[in-house]
């Protein structure tokens, strides 16, 4: 049996990198090494699987080769695909299989493996993709995505290459603000959209209206509430720019103010609408919208203007009763309970609206974890021992490092919190048992900066390096 077999729980799990993974039909008579040595020359081999009869033994006319690079099964596949190995008077027949339970049999020339998809500045033109990507090999297209009314760009475009190596090194050497995917092929059945797509589609697709403004915001179907202005909370990342043009999908933005809160990693900023519509509408399209996908937009109402608006008209009704009560003083019997009510109200008043007016807006309480969390409490000494280790999963991506430990630290006595280095995975150090295991208690399954995380508890440290240090003495005697 070989050592490069997956584990039985890893059966289903993606391949990373994407289309790093070959499915061969081959003669049944050849065995893995025959494989080793002939794809060996393409890169480096992860893993070969060749499933057999569970009863015979006998293998099933199939393998399966993960690659380090997904270039790398692309050289394979272009350089075996119906061609035979030696000995052999049957050809291979080779193909991509994205996981190990979900074999594509497309037709290799297809665009599947040949396009991009990418997120690009709004200012990029063709000519500038063209230029980023032309070296990594022939750029048969590029398809920016944009506004059919308009005519600007969305962000988005494809690039479409000649061959599936040329377009692997580009998805493995590009710029990674581009943040680029392989795409579906043209003419393919449709996936389920995920929530960003279907999201973008919401926006993007509100119908037009030539009879006015009146008309338009009748489309929304969306109940006023009296706020005109939102805050909002969203990825660091984003620029001016890209806040602006998100929140003007929205019709009636008037006015955004955006900032960089750089003591707690993310932007914040405020959006005005012409009408409270328009507003609400906002509140009700991007709250939790997922710009750039993968972390989200968190949008409230700002009503604390609508209230102070609300504060000073009923200031002026109460003045002009006060007005009025002062007045029948100077009668021969004034109402003097009448004049204390006024003034009392019309003080009341007065420290509210002071009080609304004097507020300045901050979402500081749009937090980026979706559970409720205590106040941050103080790291412990770096030298303390570690009385309790927390395992973390946190797919596709970890958010920040300094968001992680803003997260951990709130539960006391936090050595330490860190990722793996192009992991999914990392760990969380406590001086103490029940600080490790409240911060399980509470952010298992919770959603950071739009990630969702798994926190467990991790094996003890001593247990898993003597672990380790006897598989790797078991390895050296065999």
């Amino acid at each position: 049996m070989s050592n490069y077999g997956p584990k039985r729980n890893e059966e289903n799990s993606e391949d990373s990198p994407p289309h790093s993974r070959l499915f061969i039909v081959c003669e049944r008579r050849f065995t893995e090494e025959d494989f080793r040595e002939v794809f060996s020359k393409f890169g480096t081999i992860e893993d070969i699987r060749m499933p057999r009869n569970h009863q015979t033994g006998q293998s099933k006319g199939v393998v399966f080769i993960k690659f380090s690079k997904t270039s790398e099964a692309a050289y394979a596949l272009e350089a075996m695909h119906m061609k035979s190995l030696k000995g052999s008077g049957r050809a291979l027949k080779v193909m991509v299989a994205t996981n190990r339970s979900d074999i594509h049999t497309d037709d290799n020339h297809d665009d599947k493996y040949k396009r991009l998809f990418l997120t690009i500045p709004y200012v990029c033109t063709e000519k500038d993709i063209q230029a980023a990507f032309g070296k990594y090999g022939f750029v048969e297209s590029v398809i920016i995505q944009r506004n059919r009314v308009t005519g600007e760009s969305r962000g988005f475009a494809y690039v479409t290459f000649s061959k599936f190596s040329e377009a692997a090194v580009a998805f493995e050497e590009c710029d990674r603000k581009y943040r680029a995917i392989f795409a579906l092929p043209r003419g393919s059945a449709k996936r389920t959209e995920s929530a960003f797509e279907s999201s973008v589609n919401d926006l993007v697709n509100i119908p037009s209206s030539s009879s006015g403004s009146t008309d338009l915001m009748s489309l929304m179907r969306t109940t006023p509430k009296g706020y005109t202005t939102v805050h909002f909370m969203c990825s660091p990342a984003l620029s001016q720019m890209h806040v602006e043009t998100l929140f003007d999908l929205i019709p009636g933005l008037t006015d955004c103010q955006y900032h960089v809160d750089m003591t707690r990693p993310c932007g914040k900023g405020t959006a005005s609408y012409s009408n409270p519509i328009c507003a609400a509408y906002a509140v009700e399209k991007l709250n939790e919208f997922e710009y750039p996908p993968g972390m989200k937009i968190y949008v409230k109402p700002d009503k604390s203007r609508s209230e102070m608006h609300n504060h000073f008209n009923k200031l002026s009704t109460v003045t002009y009763n006060l007005k009025n009560a002062m007045n029948s003083t100077h009668t021969s019997s004034p109402d003097l309970a009448k004049l204390t009510e006024a003034i009392a109200e019309a003080s009341k008043l007065l420290k509210m609206a002071t009080k609304a007016d004097d507020k300045t807006p901050d979402a500081s309480d749009l937090n980026y974890c979706s559970v409720k969390l205590p106040p941050p409490k103080p790291l412990a000494d770096i030298d303390c021992p570690v009385a309790k280790r927390c395992f973390l999963v946190c797919k596709p991506h970890p958010p920040p490092l300094t968001v992680l430990r803003d997260i951990f630290c709130r539960f006391g006595d936090l050595i330490n919190v860190y990722t793996l280095p192009n992991k999914t995975v990392g760990y969380a150090r406590y001086a103490t048992v029940r600080a490790a295991d409240e911060a399980i208690k509470v952010l298992h399954g919770a959603e950071v900066c739009g990630v969702r995380i798994k926190v467990l508890e991790a094996e003890d440290e001593s247990r898993a390096k003597k672990r380790r240090f006897d598989s790797e003495k078991d390895e050296q005697v065999d």
